[in-house]
């Protein structure tokens, strides 16, 4: 009996800890999308420049995908030039920093 609640502790102990990363993660990009904030919206829900989608419901990978093509020049529209200069910047621990952050919107 006691090794099946230490068994049953251990799991919840380490389930604990991944939420907790988990968590720690998706907000490491705060601060990096304050920048964003201003074309974006505050949660992502603003159509910047007044086209393309709002990153508010995408995922991190989906909004990681767009940030890598618009930093090596494959992804964008006709007003990419900015985005371009932003991502091109960012370091991509950055780039994958805010994805998580914006997949919480």
């Amino acid at each position: 009996m006691m090794k099946k609640v230490a068994v049953c502790f251990a799991i919840c102990s380490f389930l604990l800890v991944c939420a907790s990363l988990s968590v720690a993660s998706g907000t490491a990009g705060e601060p990096l999308y304050k920048s964003c904030a201003g074309c974006h919206g505050q949660s992502g829900e603003t159509m910047a420049l007044g086209v393309g989608k709002p990153l508010k419901g995408q995922t991190a990978n989906q909004v990681l995908e767009k940030l890598n093509g618009y930093a090596d020049g494959t992804y964008g529209g006709s007003k990419k030039s900015i985005m371009v200069g932003i991502a091109k910047r960012m370091k991509e621990e950055d780039r994958v920093k805010v994805s998580e952050y914006i997949s919480t919107f």
